[in-house]
């Protein structure tokens, strides 16, 4: 079994073998049972009742994690910048099975800091996606384009002005709360809403922190 690698705080790399992932998938099974002996045999194993469904960015530095929740506790659907489309077919479908066969009682969108789909749109460089084959990432971020050009040219607070890492906390929160307004128009979670069974909020994830914020 070759050893884990040592030079870095992560567990594995680019280099780690599929048995150093195995490996060290074990270790933290290990853990878990030490810690929460009943979580896998009698509560994953017979079934899931999470009570949020989370909708995050495919961002590797966070996920449902950051509340301290355990394996069971929360759906989690995963997407670029974010985004939530109202005719994604992924995301209706997730929706639907989160909120009418789970029975979440929460959504939550948990945008985060430091957005990678967000400074691509900020910096400009959306427009060389085509060139990198790159075609459907440059058309999928085209609600974000729109958004960062309409912030520029309103320019509230000096906006263009500031240094990028304010400019992209600032367009991570407004991308929150355009996505929390495109899935309040879904029928499903309007249904939700209305029949009091469920509440829908928007979060921001500080990767400097790890602390969350709300923003809707």
């Amino acid at each position: 079994m070759p050893d884990l690698p040592q030079d870095s705080i992560f567990t594995l790399n680019r280099e780690s073998d599929i048995d150093q992932f195995l490996h060290s998938n074990h270790k933290w099974v290990n853990s878990m049972n030490s810690a929460h002996p009943v979580l896998f045999d009698q509560y994953n194993g017979k079934g899931q009742d999470p009570h949020t469904l989370l909708i995050s960015c495919s961002d590797s530095r966070y996920n449902e994690n950051c509340f301290g929740v355990l394996p069971g506790e929360i759906f989690t659907l995963k997407t670029v910048a974010n985004i939530c489309h109202a005719d994604d077919l992924s995301l209706l479908a997730t929706i639907e099975f989160a909120v009418l066969q789970l029975k979440v009682s929460k959504i939550i969108i948990l945008g985060h800091t430091d957005c990678g789909g967000i400074k691509t749109c900020l910096t400009n460089k959306r427009k060389d996606l085509p060139s990198q084959n790159c075609g459907h990432l440059f058309k999928y971020l085209t609600e974000l384009d729109t958004l960062v050009n309409d912030v520029n040219k309103k320019n509230e607070n000096n906006f263009v002005d500031l240094p990028i890492e304010e400019k992209s906390k600032i367009l991570s929160i407004k991308n929150v709360e355009n996505q929390f307004n495109n899935i309040n128009t879904i029928d499903t979670v309007k249904e939700g809403i209305s029949n009091s069974t469920l509440q829908v909020f928007g979060m921001l994830y500080n990767v400097n922190t790890g602390l969350i914020e709300k923003c809707v």
